[in-house]
């Protein structure tokens, strides 16, 4: 139950829909188009989030429950600002490691 409890304090879970440009705000994307990537991987979070010095943790096994059969995981980030904001920066991190927008 520790684990829960910190989870929730001080580190916040970033699932890949929340970045995937494929989705529509209705299924889950959290992002604008703009900071958003098309069909991103959980290692491209965690490298983003390594590179954004938030101190990633990559949880495998779990699903989204929109998506309850995709077991790709997430990646738990240090809540260091607002989710949004956390969101947008890894997204941007994203799109810099993949060489700009397509």
């Amino acid at each position: 139950m520790q684990r829960e409890e910190m989870k929730e304090k001080h580190q916040i879970v970033i699932w890949p829909v929340y970045l995937d440009a494929n989705k529509a705000r209705n299924e889950g994307r959290l992002t604008p188009m703009s900071c958003s990537v098309k069909t991103p991987r959980v290692m491209e979070i965690f490298k983003a989030a390594e590179k954004l010095g938030l101190h990633p943790e990559h949880v495998t096994g779990k699903a989204h429950p929109a998506a309850w059969a995709d077991k790709s995981g997430y990646v738990l980030v240090d809540n260091i600002g607002p989710k949004t904001d956390l969101l947008r920066r890894i997204g941007t991190e994203i799109i810099r490691m993949r060489g700009g927008k397509q």
